[in-house]
């Protein structure tokens, strides 16, 4: 009787420990170390009748949109509004003051079909984000900043939250613009120490971005960049920039443009963007984008989707 009685407290004791300890653990280690997002992002719309894109950020994203009206042009798609939100060299955290003070410190820029519009000299981000019912919002960190993750938050999530109750849409996706390290002639690549050091810092901090935020949707503009970069055809004066930081005119800007359209608009409208032809940049350039040089770039890109983070091993197929 005392056996059997020690027997069924011992089942307690063990069954108790079975039910409760792993949420107590579970509950330690998300409080110790974040994994799940602010939200729940939701996937990208399929097929749309139109589609509008916000872009808050900064020279680099005027840089990844410039050559998006050529290639919707050269492939008949006149349904795509990407909205720039520009002021020089903003970071998150500049974005979320201007955003608190309410400051008419940005251009307001829109590409598509017909080509690149200026739509304003001087607004702010609260007037933007209510302007139109955007189905994506992509934010983007000051290039500088971008391989050092301290520097997003708190802003990044504050920017969030604040979207959230001033959208007039329904319905946003976000996603995340990465952008590529500087020329190793830069002279503030010392910084990071090297080009390489620096690339590999931007990817770090994007991953811990993407952990953090929710936000699982990336553009990677960084890793298409060095996969150009390390390909054999593909050679300019300045690791594709024109001043070692902003990308190369003509070669850079398609290339950042097919890495946007492949990461955003294709899984959108089921689009691939090895059906543009376009001729992009002056002719008799050496970085003018034609028929020797569109489809190493347009892979460079693609791969990039495939694998955000890595430099292929494919880039000179």
């Amino acid at each position: 009787m005392i056996f059997r009685k020690y027997l069924y407290k011992s089942l307690l004791i063990i069954l108790t420990l079975w039910l409760f300890t792993p949420a107590q653990a579970q509950k330690s280690t998300s409080t110790s170390s974040p994994v799940c997002g602010y939200f729940c992002n939701p996937p990208l719309p399929y097929k749309p009748i139109k589609l509008d894109i916000l872009f808050i950020g900064n020279s680099f994203s005027i840089d990844t949109s410039s050559a998006l009206p050529t290639i919707l042009s050269s492939m008949g798609i006149s349904t795509v509004n990407i909205y720039v939100l520009y002021k020089g060299g903003c970071s998150m955290k500049e974005h979320y003051e201007n955003l608190k003070s309410g400051k008419k410190v940005y251009e307001f820029y829109q590409y598509n079909y017909h080509g690149e519009t200026k739509l304003e000299k001087a607004t702010s981000i609260r007037d933007v984000i209510r302007r139109y019912p955007y189905d994506i919002v992509i934010f983007q960190q000051y290039s500088l900043e971008s391989g050092d993750y301290p520097t997003y938050e708190p802003y990044l999530s504050k920017l969030l939250q604040a979207y959230k109750i001033m959208t007039i849409s329904p319905r946003t996706t976000f996603a995340f613009n990465q952008t590529w390290a500087y020329s190793s002639k830069h002279k503030n690549i010392r910084v990071y120490k090297s080009q390489a050091n620096m690339y590999e810092h931007i990817c770090e901090s994007t991953k811990r971005m993407k952990e953090y935020s929710g936000i699982d949707i990336i553009i990677p503009c960084g890793t298409a960049v060095q996969n150009a970069r390390s390909a054999e055809s593909l050679v300019t004066a300045n690791e594709f920039t024109r001043d070692n930081q902003h990308i190369d005119l003509y070669m850079g800007r398609y290339l950042l443009g097919c890495t946007f359209f492949e990461s955003i608009i294709a899984p959108c409208l089921g689009r691939n963007i090895r059906d543009d032809l376009s001729i992009y940049g002056k002719s008799g350039t050496s970085n003018q984008v034609n028929n020797s040089n569109r489809r190493i770039l347009q892979n460079c890109a693609r791969l990039a989707v495939a694998n955000n983070y890595e430099v292929s091993e494919f880039v000179n197929e």
